[in-house]
């Protein structure tokens, strides 16, 4: 293989080139990924305008060591061209999604189970190089083959972020039979809500755009509200639950203004998952929360031994299914303008930009067994 590839790589505040990159070297216990397909998230986009904040710009990451520039890219799908030792050789050639999760596997919170926890945790593309390139390493650990599950390449880009969402139901708790509220239903609260339809909760979705309310529907939300943003949310919401008791709430908006709806609509005993990052601190009134135990769960990445495998059944259960929340894939190159930027700025044409580092043009997102 060449020496070098093509990448997308970070080199600081809205600073992101697509240019010439060493090959990825493949590690032991890891797999190198011919590239199929690549989830830009949020936190990229963040990067990009506002960073580095994760990315180990400017001061080795403790886990890896990488430090400078960087090749973003942690939701993504590939073919396995070469593997590392102490790979099973079964592993050439599949297509597989990775979640790029790296863990240690040896301290407390991973023989815990709890490797999103790992004090040496690190992510591919967060604190490493990453999929916005035509190869990538990856821990086999962190991958899931795809082939025989219905689904292509771009669809398995999207397991990541099901992950998410999927580890967001089991911090929850049960939730079958239960009246639950996502509020937020962007690039996190679309797949939870069809996290938790598939689990059994009624869900009833809040948010301030309808189109994305009319995906929520799609995806299994009993209900749906409009909101605006305003001291009537609550209101707006608790009609809409037509007299059902909300036990959960889901706050993925990550704005001070949802997180203070969350807490006045909460009943008695109520959970309250914390999914979006509140941008600053913000003032609770915790003696509510202590006298009507009401419980504030957060939640962080996903568990990837446990999490990621059932979203790739999710993701496969509904082949074909994901064209609204990814209706196309665009070039490496486009990236900034087609991507990041707009989504930095709250526009972003969908709500899961898809890349394809090797495509020369944009594409509709291919669904089923293509390549």
């Amino acid at each position: 293989m060449s020496a070098a590839i093509t990448a997308a790589v970070y080199h600081g505040i809205r600073d992101v080139r697509v240019e010439e990159h060493p090959m990825p070297r493949v590690r032991p216990g890891e797999l190198l990924l011919k590239v199929g397909t690549v989830g830009v998230c949020g936190s990229d986009s963040n990067e990009w305008a506002y960073g580095p904040h994760q990315y180990p710009f400017e001061v080795p990451h403790p886990a890896t060591g990488h430090v400078g520039p960087i090749v973003p890219g942690h939701e993504f799908s590939g073919t396995v061209v070469e593997i590392g030792d102490g790979v099973d050789s079964a592993w050439l050639g599949r297509r597989v999604a990775s979640c790029g999760s790296v863990a240690c596997g040896e301290c407390a919170a991973c023989l815990r189970g709890e490797t999103n926890m790992c004090a040496r945790y690190a992510g591919v593309g967060l604190h490493r190089d990453g999929a916005l390139a035509h190869y990538v390493t990856t821990p086999v650990e962190s991958c899931v083959s795809i082939d025989g599950r219905g689904i292509s390449l771009d669809e398995a880009a999207l397991c990541q972020p099901m992950a998410i969402a999927v580890h967001c139901v089991a911090r929850a708790g049960d939730v079958a039979g239960q009246t639950v509220l996502v509020q937020g239903v962007g690039g996190i609260g679309a797949f939870l809500t069809y996290a938790l339809a598939s689990a059994g909760a009624d869900v009833v979705a809040a948010d301030v755009d309808e189109e994305r309310l009319d995906i929520a529907a799609e995806l299994g939300a009993a209900r749906t509200v409009r909101v605006a943003g305003s001291p009537e949310d609550g209101a707006r919401i608790l009609e809409a639950t037509h007299g059902s008791e909300i036990r959960v709430i889901f706050e993925v908006s990550g704005s001070a203004g949802g997180m203070k709806t969350a807490l006045q609509i909460a009943p008695k005993g109520a959970r309250i998952v914390v999914v979006g990052m509140q941008k600053g601190p913000i003032d609770i009134d915790l003696r509510p929360v202590t006298l009507y135990e009401r419980s504030l769960i957060g939640t962080n990445a996903q568990i990837r031994e446990r999490d990621f495998p059932r979203a790739v059944d999710l993701i496969a259960s509904r082949p074909g299914g994901w064209s609204r929340i990814a209706p196309r894939v665009i070039p490496l190159q486009d990236i900034v303008g087609s991507a990041l930027q707009p989504m930095s700025e709250g526009r972003a044409p969908a709500i899961k930009m898809l890349i394809d580092p090797w495509a020369e043009k944009a594409r509709p997102t291919r669904v089923g067994e293509s390549p």
